[in-house]
């Protein structure tokens, strides 16, 4: 198995899902006790979170030093664990040189939609994704129709996220979603924008087909991590 590097600490509670997922999935491709042949490279993410509402210009900078670092430990493919931060790297992709893949989880997740014929999605995430075009952006580019929370419900979706990044799991988190999605009956699915949200949300859950930007790239690193094929 190839060794999959990890930008994570971004926020630390949904860094541990990659790791939880990831030996998962070799466990049970592999069987025995094997696990996953991780790198993972914990930033300090308060250096960049501190700039998301003054100074976002300065993010694609601080991200590239740090990818550079994670690069100079040869994984041999790379994920960065934080949806807002592909807004960063989609404006620095062609001036840094990595040695190996990057799987881009937003472009990953419009693809899987448009396999799977889900047409009309409704995107969750921090306040900053559901009302920035980054994301969006990637799936109107398959021709999807995106729809997003109004302000009340973006600015409580907010709340809930600020504190699962602290890893604080309100019980009254769940029920506010699955309440929430109830009124969002007619999207074909729901897309978890936010590493923390798959904390509080499956698809046992709700009726809605879920994509979890996620769970997708670490199949699809998994994947190349056993097959050498992207």
């Amino acid at each position: 198995m190839k060794t999959i590097g990890l930008l994570g600490g971004t926020s630390w509670p949904s860094t541990i899902e990659y790791y939880k997922i990831l030996n998962k999935m070799a466990q049970n491709h592999f069987g025995g006790h094997h696990s996953a042949k991780l790198i993972l490279f914990n930033i300090d993410y308060h250096e960049i979170k501190q700039h998301y509402n003054d100074g976002w210009d300065k993010i694609p900078s601080l991200l590239k030093k740090e990818l550079q670092k994670l690069n100079d430990l040869k994984p041999d493919c790379i994920l960065i664990c934080n949806n807002t931060l592909h807004k960063a790297y989609d404006i620095i992709e062609n001036e840094i040189n990595l040695d190996m893949p990057l799987f881009h989880m937003l472009k990953i997740t419009a693809q899987t939609a448009k396999d799977k014929t889900l047409n009309k999605l409704l995107l969750l995430g921090t306040k900053f994704t559901m009302e920035d075009d980054f994301f969006k952006a990637h799936l109107e580019k398959q021709d999807l129709e995106v729809i997003v929370p109004n302000l009340k419900e973006r600015d409580e979706i907010q709340l809930f996220q600020s504190k699962l990044s602290k890893g604080i799991i309100e019980d009254s988190a769940k029920e506010y979603f699955i309440n929430l999605l109830k009124k969002y009956n007619e999207v074909d699915a729901v897309v978890l924008g936010c590493t923390e949200l798959p904390l509080v949300i499956n698809q046992k859950d709700i009726k809605q087909y879920i994509l979890n930007p996620l769970e997708l790239q670490c199949k699809e690193s998994f994947e190349y991590a056993i097959n050498g094929k992207i």
